[in-house]
């Protein structure tokens, strides 16, 4: 995804439209992204969904459904893992550990419990 403003984000929404008011144009994948990663950001800050989608120049339906579209597909794809290869000898006998990407961090868990820790945290 390119690296865009908002300003920029709404010129395109524009074009998308031709100019409509109204209607249900197909947007590119690279705008919803943008609108989703906005939105989630603006969630995090504790804004509501409505205010990023005005910011955005969307509406909160569009918003809305982006965001959960959004989120069934990314519970259905593949995420990078990253394997640390200076393992301690005696890691294998505490049982695995699962660091989140904000930090937190869980130890002596089996395989099982770890598989079902990030179907949970999903």
């Amino acid at each position: 995804m390119t690296m865009m403003t908002v300003a920029e984000f709404r010129q395109q929404v524009l074009v998308q439209r031709g100019g409509r008011r109204r209607g249900a144009p197909r947007y590119p994948d690279e705008l919803v992204e943008f609108a989703v990663a906005h939105a989630r950001a603006s969630l995090a800050a504790g804004r509501r969904v409505n205010a990023a989608a005005a910011e955005l120049g969307l509406s909160f339906a569009t918003m809305a459904a982006w965001l959960s579209r959004a989120k069934s597909v990314s519970e259905t794809r593949l995420r990078q893992v990253v394997v640390d290869e200076r393992i301690e000898p005696t890691a294998a006998a505490r049982g695995l550990e699962v660091r989140t990407a904000s930090g937190h961090v869980v130890r002596g868990l089996t395989v099982v419990e770890a598989v079902a820790l990030l179907r949970a945290l999903q």
